[in-house]
């Protein structure tokens, strides 16, 4: 995940806390033009510790995992809350789609 795709899933997160730029960048120091950077895809680098302050104050971790490991158990779990949280709050949700594969012949 590159700095740009972490912007966008501050963005949403920070959507559904129902917080505003400004209510973030006074609670974790952080400016408002910085964070409308970050959340879209602008900033070339943001630094660690402003991104932890950003993701604590949306409910967010970031968290080490070795390259090319796909989805685990938590994730799996994290977007099925993301989604009850949504359809709980009438916000739409995002859905993934699976298609079958086309098998050889």
């Amino acid at each position: 995940m590159n700095l740009s795709e972490l912007g966008r899933t501050f963005r949403e997160a920070r959507l559904l806390c129902r917080q505003t730029q400004q209510e973030v960048a006074t609670a974790t120091g952080v400016s408002t033009p910085t964070i409308s950077q970050f959340e879209r895809g602008l900033l070339p680098d943001l630094g660690s510790l402003r991104l932890l302050a950003l993701f604590r104050q949306v409910g967010l971790e970031l968290g080490p995992r070795p390259a090319g490991q796909g989805r685990t158990l938590d994730d799996v779990a994290d977007e099925l809350n993301a989604a009850q949280r949504g359809a709980a709050g009438g916000l739409p949700t995002a859905h993934r789609v699976r298609h079958k594969r086309a098998q050889a012949t």
